[in-house]
C-alpha cells in the first residue's frame, strides 16, 4: 500500500509538472497542459484509493483485535 501511494504521488507531482509546462514541449502545435491536469487527477485518485483502502484495512484490524480482546 504504502508504495502504491508513493508511486501515485510521484504520478501526481509529474502532472502537476507537465500542467505548468514546466517538462514537455508542444505537440503538433497542442499544449501538453491538457494531457499534464489528467495526469495529475490520476495520480490523486490513485492516491486516495491507496490511503482510503489502508485506512480501512487498518480500522479492520483494530475492530478484530477489540472483538478478540473482549471476548477473552
Amino acid at each position: 500500500m504504502i508504495v502504491g501511494m508513493l508511486v501515485s504521488a510521484a504520478i501526481a507531482v509529474f502532472g502537476l509538472l507537465v500542467a505548468l509546462g514546466w517538462i514537455g514541449h508542444p505537440i503538433d502545435a497542442q499544449l501538453v497542459s491538457n494531457y499534464g491536469w489528467s495526469i495529475l487527477t490520476i495520480g490523486i485518485a490513485l492516491f486516495v484509493l491507496f490511503a482510503f483502502s489502508r485506512f480501512n484495512r487498518s480500522r479492520k484490524a483494530r475492530a478484530s483485535a477489540r472483538s478478540l480482546g473482549h471476548s477473552a
